[in-house]
């Protein structure tokens, strides 16, 4: 032929000729480009960055203030960012209440001031059948400077003090269907209904937007107030940062968002170590699909054969021959890219809104991260064109007489098990099993680090260790892929003691070893991905198990109070008609002690060891929480000695080293700026009943605590007679207007079953995949041993029987490979979740292994036609 141009219009007609083999082809290429799209453009559209970013942020405004109480701002660490916002320095005072403060005198003549949506407290409105509480949102909705800050659904947003707009939840839980009704507070004021409308973010709370001069709901003292600015052009905003911040005024700038400078405490990362674990997960994948599609082109090669010897014997080189096996993998790598491309951007656009409820997050606009799609898109092509090199080769070795024939290649020689293969194997076990060990070690080590500096987080970053189990594993799987020709040679020996149709799957899964290992190789690598999946679950359960905490005692029910936007704020009505539904036998009550700063704002107290300087970095400052000794008396252990100590006054510390001196200083919470210092006496109790709200708290007596502050209630646990069935737990959910705020301790929940369900679904898809693509190959070649078979007598449904062989053969090598390749990875999640032991997911491993192969041989049993097509044998 001597061109391009025939071997391209070939491979084309035959791409449409094989439409099935194709269409599987671009199927394995396409759903990672699918999927790569798809997460990435939502992904990257639900967390924005750039100008998007600052769009969501501050809307229109070029600058966004933040009044706080002080009268100086530190700003040694740079200009403000989202993640760098910086706080007053060390000996700054309370000069003023932020929520009365105008900061226009302080700005540039000219600026626009806006006030964005900022949380306001709560407000109860009157529901179809009970009060309900719902968060407060104001800000002044009409201004440009808010635009795309939230999302308006329907109408406008309030201007007047009796109007409010609704989020689409609350709306649709009160029954308002139309803009104009009304909406009634419990106090009796109503308000106007005049739009629907949505944060951002967790879009799904009841929610009202009010403006600023509304009175409804309950608005506490803000700590801090914030405002939208459209500075004029004349303006230094830089030079603007500096002077606003000597006033107690934070200023974060557009720019600082769009493009944030590097700030001096940013950790150096780590520049290989994800691009590294990248690479390799993606050349595992790559690799995968080239053995499947490699395996599928083996089967479209094997079917053209005569097609392909007609060339040959027209005048066609073995050259032309593989022109038109790798464009048919071409073609196939375009079509999978193409299609993967096309069904991302329809399901992105179809699934718009249920991606926004699963993410919790409004999508603005789409933002597509065009290099990462166009290196999936090429590395598609590759996949697509790397699978068809092997077959290509294969076809152009072909005499023009064997293919004529339809004669296959077959090896009938018995191979040993590669020493280095195996040696390669054995030394990746050994790899991973050393990084594994020093992976412990570095965690052991920070967890060390973590506790000897009063529970600041220490960080660990196990590069080595992790290099070393990545490359242990690749040196397992390099070595596997490379013996599987000689260990599926080597199985075959043990055919003499199967059935019929065992042995003849043994042989021929021997003689047809180019195409028996990459199919077993592919199984191997994906049931070694669902395994992975198994044994990281198993160890990440076993490690919650051992580090559970329980939110309540046993069989008992916690309610958690909020006063925030879309929480439920404590009344003792509330309490009462909660406990009454649950038929409580007793109620408990846990709370902090409030006592307001100069601004207005809450403090809440705690303590700390007797002379540590409240301002040093390492102050030992924690929480002081208000019980009630009855709380402990019917605890095991030292339950008893906590209520004796708690009814004589005693603060009870979290630990032994707290106090020395059986006295704590008491103070507020923030250990820079701490209120007047107070002893009181204290002691400590080992063995202190551990719960999730006591985690290295102080605890004092309710009795103790009202002589301090007013307390605030914030959980109150019911101990119950029984467990509340599912219509009392609904019941409670209406009176509260929120579902999930209940808790019912039962101890730790096993999720295993989920687990276990999707790691069986998983490697059954992956299996079955491998095996049809396989026996498909092992149909098409022997066709003409089948004929042979059925003229000396062997009955229509041999050919099901050695499907059925075929498939369990190729099933259970992969799968059993698979695990142990998982397992590799297993050993590794043990030292990195922290699990106590190496736990076995057995169900899923027993499931892998024995049910999977055996699904697959009864579904190629099923599927396989018992009566053959004619076909006449020449050779």
């Amino acid at each position: 032929m001597g061109s391009w141009g025939p071997p391209l219009r070939i491979a084309r007609r035959t791409t449409r000729k094989s439409f099935g083999r194709t269409l599987l082809v671009a199927a394995l290429i396409g759903l990672p480009v699918f999927a790569a799209t798809w997460i990435g453009v939502a992904g990257r559209s639900g967390d924005p960055t750039g100008e998007l970013l600052a769009r969501t942020t501050i809307g229109r405004a070029d600058a966004r203030l933040t009044v706080t109480p002080y009268d100086r701002i530190d700003l040694s660490y740079g200009e403000p960012t989202l993640n760098l916002m910086p706080g007053s320095v060390a000996d700054s005072n309370e000069v003023r209440d932020p929520a009365t403060f105008d900061p226009k005198p302080l700005l540039p003549p000219g600026t626009v001031v806006a006030q964005p949506f900022t949380e306001a407290g709560s407000a109860d409105v009157k529901g179809p059948s009970t009060t309900n509480s719902a968060g407060v949102v104001v800000g002044d909705g009409q201004s440009p400077l808010l635009k795309d800050t939230v999302k308006l659904d329907e109408g406008r947003f309030a201007t007047a003090p009796d109007e409010v707009a609704l989020s689409p939840a609350l709306a649709k839980h009160l029954g308002i269907t139309t803009l104009g009704a009304t909406l009634t507070t419990t106090n009796g004021k109503a308000y106007k209904v005049v739009g629907i409308a949505r944060q951002l973010v967790q879009p799904n709370p009841w929610l009202i937007f009010a403006p600023p001069a509304s009175t409804v709901g309950r608005n506490p003292a803000p700590v801090e107030m914030q405002y939208l600015l459209d500075l004029p052009d004349s303006a230094d905003p830089h030079a603007l940062v500096t002077q606003l911040g000597g006033h107690g005024l934070i200023l974060l700038l557009r720019t600082n968002i769009v493009d944030p400078p590097p700030s001096p405490s940013d950790y150096p990362s780590d520049p290989v170590g994800p691009y590294a674990a990248m690479a390799l997960a993606t050349g595992f994948g790559v690799l995968e699909i080239v053995l499947l599609a490699g395996t599928a082109f083996a089967v479209g090669a094997r079917r053209q054969t005569r097609e392909l010897g007609l060339i040959l014997a027209a005048g066609g080189t073995a050259r032309d021959v593989r022109r038109i096996v790798l464009l048919q993998g071409l073609f196939a790598g375009v079509a999978g890219v193409g299609s993967g491309l096309l069904l991302a951007a329809v399901a992105l656009i179809a699934g718009r809104s249920q991606w926004e409820r699963m993410t919790s997050t409004v999508i603005l606009e789409w933002q597509i991260p065009w290099t990462a799609i166009i290196t999936i898109s090429l590395i598609g092509l590759f996949a697509g064109l790397a699978a068809a090199v092997v077959p290509a080769i294969s076809a152009g070795r072909q005499t023009p007489l064997a293919a004529l024939a339809g004669r296959f290649a077959a090896t009938t020689k018995r191979m040993p098990i590669r020493k280095p293969a195996l040696l390669l194997v054995i030394a990746g076990v050994v790899v991973v099993v050393a990084g594994s060990g020093l992976l412990a070690a570095d965690l052991a080590a920070a967890q060390r680090q973590f506790d000897a500096e009063e529970h600041y987080q220490a960080t660990v970053t196990p590069t080595e260790p992790i290099a070393l189990v990545l490359l242990g594993i690749t040196m397992a799987i390099a070595g596997l892929i490379w013996m599987l020709p000689s260990l599926v040679s080597t199985i075959s020996g043990l055919a003499g003691r199967l059935p019929l149709s065992g042995r003849l799957a043994m042989r021929d899964a021997a003689r047809h070893r180019h195409r028996t290992a990459p199919a077993v190789a592919a199984i191997m690598m994906s049931v070694a991905a669902t395994a992975a999946a198994a044994f990281a679950g198993a160890n990440s359960i076993a490690a919650a198990r051992v580090e559970y905490i329980p939110e309540a005692q046993m069989g008992n029910a916690s309610l958690r109070f909020d006063s925030g936007p879309g929480g439920v704020p404590y009344s003792p009505q509330l309490e009462q008609r909660v406990g009454t539904q649950l038929s409580a036998e007793r109620t408990y009550r846990f709370g902090m002690i409030n006592v307001p700063r100069q601004s207005g704002a809450p403090t809440y107290l705690g303590v700390q060891p007797p002379g540590v300087n409240p301002e040093d970095s390492r102050g030992a400052f924690v929480g002081l929480i208000v019980v009630d000794p009855a709380y402990f008396e019917k605890l095991d252990g030292v339950g008893r000695e906590v209520a004796a100590r708690l009814r004589a006054g005693d603060i009870v510390v979290p630990r032994g080293d707290f106090t020395t001196t059986n006295t704590v200083e008491i103070g507020g919470t923030d250990p820079i700026r701490p209120t007047k210092l107070v002893q009181h006496k204290a002691s400590y109790v080992g063995g202190l009943p551990f719960l999730q709200m006591m985690q290295d708290q102080a605890l004092i007596g309710s009795d103790a605590a009202t002589k301090l502050g007013k307390v605030d209630i914030f959980t109150v646990e019911y101990q119950l007679k029984r467990l509340p069935s599912k219509e009392e737990i609904a019941t409670t959910d209406v009176t509260l207007g929120h579902d999930k705020l209940l808790y019912v301790e039962q101890g730790y929940q096993n999720p295993g079953d989920k687990i276990l369900i999707g790691v069986l679904i998983a490697a059954a898809v992956v299996t079955l995949l491998g095996v049809a693509i396989s026996v498909s190959l092992s149909a098409a070649e022997g066709r003409a041993d089948l004929a042979t078979l059925a003229a000396v007598g062997a009955s229509p449904r041999r050919r099901r029987n050695l499907a059925a062989a075929q498939a369990w053969l190729l099933g259970q090598l992969g799968c059993v490979l698979g695990v142990g390749v998982g397992a590799l990875y297993g050993y590794t999640a043990h030292a990195a979740f922290g699990s106590p032991h190496f736990a076995i997911p057995w169900a899923e491993i027993g499931g892998t292994v024995i049910a999977v192969p055996l699904f697959a041989a009864a579904l190629a049993w099923l599927l396989t036609r018992s009566k053959l097509p004619m076909v006449a044998r020449i050779d």
